[in-house]
């Protein structure tokens, strides 16, 4: 009893001793970082078409890539991208920007500074003549000044500093003919608060290419960015410095800082995490018995350094066969590898090793291990290695059952992957993620994962991967491994979805949507409806799919629901919604009619930077409705639309330069602008196009080509197209006359909304005097008089004027097959009237909009 009483007393001496040991000399250095979403914009353009190409950038990228997503970085990377391949990248990194913490681009490739202003230039840009400019290139402020609006960090780094190699000297900047600033460089941005712009190289000064397969900026920025625990001011010092020795100092790094927080691309993690006080049991007379002590980690998988600040007084402590002295040094694998040589130590010793350890950040944690000699230790021994063997049995087997494939919905934040726990015996094992996905985030909580990063058994179930925006249809691996341990890795899949509701109802051109949407005629509410009423049941905090909800209660024809549905979009801070808003105002959709209030509402999305709001408060500026006339202003906003791809905008700048509205005329920059539009297949500007060649006007009279657009806008679904291509089929122009072909193309356009295609059609019917012919014209003639537009339509109503003049018995026989196509019921809801001729307006006009009611396709 006296000497139990002494190891006891003993054994408590030394939990205190431990205590002491790990209060002392431990470093804390890691810092607080954010735990919010960090995205990247990489692109590199190294092979031009006509312009010289570049050795570096496409190499510099995917290096500059690598290095953020270590980074945390969720990285949208386009490589030798043209201007249509440039727009998409663009756009889909936009999309990916809302809320962020830090946003960063980084450009290596051709630049040009014009006005002032600086532009990406795209690997098939020629700028030739003083129209390429606005469209070829890309303006850097359109993505700084949105990633502006949307992240509390801008990161923008640009190695694109070189010599102007271009040959057009002047290019027009909206209203103004402007030269090309310093043929050397760029220009100089001056940063807001938060952000941080670098150049390669001084503003106005050239960058060079080195000899390496990187160029002297990306290489040094690759190298010091990768440094743990370096603030990013440090960082741009360091690499400076680096390019200056470099260049021979023919180039100096510049940059320009607002930030008000420090930045670090790789923070330090937490300390190494180390269990403070172990136990290990050793049998009394052994010569070498391994430690069962548990091996320190950090969350990064760093390499970690052990060194021994204390060893037992008594007893030898080896590793590799060789004594260990005090203040030894070991990679922190070694810890599990010592062996205790007890021979000569008496049963009921206890010895202490006492050890730090170190990360690669400065930091460092202690741990005590406390070495019990025991007579029985050997049977202790053993249980612990069958219970060891336990628990990798069971830690292998829950590897393999992990599941292989898990569905993750775009969009819509992180999604859980929904793994199961670990099994309780194997609750204090350590995981390895041994490979990552390329795009999108894996976190553990708040916590971005990265490759080689360490998980506890119980983070395992937290793991969630938010998809990146753009890759549906793709599939991405996570690869998890024990650390310590020999058992077979574990891969599991994830499956980057859309929801049911962005398939159905997604707007084009959304910068805060997740693919590439659909035109409003190409919704089909009996899909959107349902799917997006669970979508909002499903996510009731994205605002997106309530905006999507209006649109397909737009399709539904259910204006006065949309309306309602649209705004608690716009007031839950879904800024497209702000411009179907507008629209409804302006086309007196469920509201009356108000351009003021239209152009006011829009104003507010175009100052977010939503494109379908910068045109249509644009063209309220342009031409003074709803709006004080501002030509200059206007014209800016809408070429800020056409520079985020749409279409419409350039199709009214297309229309607005060939007829010198408000502007002299200039067809030549007419004709690039509905060019564009043909190159991204848009309907609109297809027939813009076609009209120029049918017509001859602006360039040379070019039939067969306007036959070519013409078809191919009508068979896209453009509604003025097939009127346009029926004509030239009723006139025979360009085309054997062919009055079939006419009838088919007029009816389409009729059926699609167009009143010329209408009146048209009822002309050729009318033609034939026979009572069959008769009663199509007056179908038709009501049908133009019906969605005749008022201040865009036909101002002399000659279809009406025409069905006058047809015969009653025409008249009833078109009332006849009109009545047909409607419900008694809906008969009934018509307004009641004693004009036959009314009647069948009102006839025409309700079974149209049963059929096709898309006011918002003109």
């Amino acid at each position: 009893m006296p000497k139990f009483h002494a190891v006891r007393r003993l054994y408590a001496y030394l939990l205190i001793v431990a205590a002491i040991l790990l209060s002392i000399g431990t470093a804390h250095a890691a810092m607080t970082e954010e735990s919010g979403r960090r995205v990247a914009l990489v692109i590199g353009n190294s092979v031009y078409k006509t312009l010289p190409s570049l050795p570096n950038p496409a190499n510099d990228v995917e290096e500059v890539a690598n290095t953020l997503r270590s980074a945390g970085f969720d990285v949208t990377i386009g490589v030798n991208v043209d201007r249509i391949g440039l727009e998409d990248t663009v756009r889909r990194f936009l999309r990916s920007t809302n809320n962020a913490e830090a946003g960063l681009i980084y450009y290596s490739g051709h630049g040009i500074q014009v006005g002032g202003q600086n532009f990406i230039v795209p690997v098939d840009a020629t700028l030739e003549t003083p129209y390429d400019v606005e469209t070829q290139t890309m303006p850097l402020d359109l993505i700084l000044n949105h990633l502006k609006q949307n992240s509390r960090v801008q990161l923008i780094f640009l190695d694109a500093c070189r010599n102007n190699p271009f040959n057009a000297q002047k290019f027009w900047m909206a209203e103004k003919l402007e030269p090309v600033g310093a043929t050397r460089g760029l220009a100089r941005i001056d940063s807001d608060l938060g952000s941080l712009i670098a150049f390669s190289t001084e503003p106005g000064q050239v960058a060079l290419d080195g000899n390496g397969a990187l160029s002297p900026y990306s290489e040094s920025f690759i190298k010091r960015a990768s440094e743990p625990n370096k603030e990013i001011r440090q960082v741009l010092t360091d690499v400076r410095r680096d390019v200056i020795a470099m260049t021979d100092g023919k180039q100096v790094p510049w940059e320009n800082s607002s930030l008000t927080d420090s930045f670090y691309f790789i923070p330090a993690p937490p300390p190494p995490s180390v269990e403070p006080m172990q136990q290990a049991s050793v049998p009394e007379g052994a010569a070498a018995t391994k430690l069962t002590i548990a091996p320190p980690h950090d969350e990064t998988g760093s390499a970690l350094l052990v060194t021994i600040n204390q060893l037992p007084q008594t007893g030898k402590l080896s590793f590799d066969g060789k004594p260990i002295e005090q203040g030894a040094k070991l990679p922190a694998a070694a810890l599990t590898a010592l062996t205790y040589d007890s021979t000569g130590v008496a049963a009921g010793t206890i010895g202490l090793i006492g050890y730090t350890v170190n990360d690669p950040y400065g930091q460092a944690t202690q741990g005590v291990v406390a070495i019990t000699v025991s007579a029985d230790a050997g049977a202790k021994i053993a249980q612990l290695e069958q219970e060891k063997q336990v628990r990798l049995a069971d830690a292998g087997a829950y590897l393999k059952e992990l599941p292989r494939d898990i569905d993750t919905t775009i969009g819509v934040g992180p999604v859980k992957a929904g793994l199961p726990v670990v099994p309780a015996s194997a609750a204090e094992m350590t995981f390895k993620v041994a490979a990552l996905p390329d795009k999108g985030t894996l976190r553990d909580g708040d916590r971005v994962i990265g490759i080689g990063h360490v998980l506890e058994a119980a983070d395992i179930p937290a793991l969630s991967y938010e998809p990146q925006i753009g890759t549906e249809n793709q599939a991405f691996a996570v690869t998890l491994q024990a650390a310590n341990d020999d058992l077979a890795p574990a891969t599991v899949t994830f499956k980057p979805v859309l929801d049911a509701c962005d398939t159905a109802a997604a707007a084009p051109l959304d910068l805060q949507g997740v693919t590439a949407g659909k035109l409003p005629n190409e919704i089909d509410p009996d899909d959107a409806l349902p799917a997006c009423t669970e979508a909002i049941k499903a996510y009731p905090e994205v605002a997106r799919f309530v905006y999507q909800l209006g649109r397909a209660q737009l399709a539904n024809r259910d204006t006065k629901t949309a309306f309602a549905t649209i705004k608690k979009a716009m007031d839950a801070g879904h800024v497209r919604a702000i411009y179907e808003l507008a629209s409804l105002y302006e086309f007196g959709a469920s509201v009356p009619r108000d351009a003021a209030k239209a152009s006011q509402i829009a104003k507010g999305g175009a100052a977010k930077g939503d494109p379908f709001a910068l045109l249509s408060y644009g063209k309220a500026l342009y031409y003074g409705r709803g709006a004080k006339a501002d030509q200059q202003e206007g014209l800016r906003l809408m070429l800020k639309a056409a520079d985020l791809g749409h279409t419409y905008a350039m199709n009214e700048l297309g229309y607005i330069f060939l007829n010198g509205v408000n502007v002299p005329a200039d067809p030549d920059r007419g004709i690039r602008f509905y060019e564009a539009g043909v190159e991204r297949n848009d309907i609109y500007s297809l027939n813009n196009l076609a009209l120029v060649y049918r017509l001859g006007k602006g360039a040379p009279q070019d039939l067969p080509k306007a036959i070519d657009l013409f078809t191919r806008a009508a068979e896209g679904g453009q509604p003025y197209a097939p009127t346009n291509l029926g004509r030239m089929y009723r006139d025979g122009v360009g085309v054997a006359a062919d009055k079939a072909e006419a009838v088919k193309w007029l009816e389409m356009g009729a059926e699609r909304g167009d009143y010329w295609g209408a009146l048209d059609r009822a002309i050729l019917a009318k033609e034939d005097t026979d009572a069959d012919s008769l009663a199509t014209a007056a179908r038709y003639f009501a049908l133009a008089t019906a969605i005749n537009m008022p201040g865009s339509g036909d101002p002399k109503n000659q279809a009406k004027a025409e069905l006058k003049t047809l015969p009653n018995a025409a008249k009833k026989k078109a009332e006849e097959t009109f009545v047909a196509e409607l419900t008694a019921q809906e008969q009934k809801a018509l307004p009641k009237t004693k004009s036959l001729d009314d009647r069948l307006v009102q006839l025409a006009k309700a079974t149209w909009v049963k059929r096709n009611p898309r006011y918002d396709l003109f």
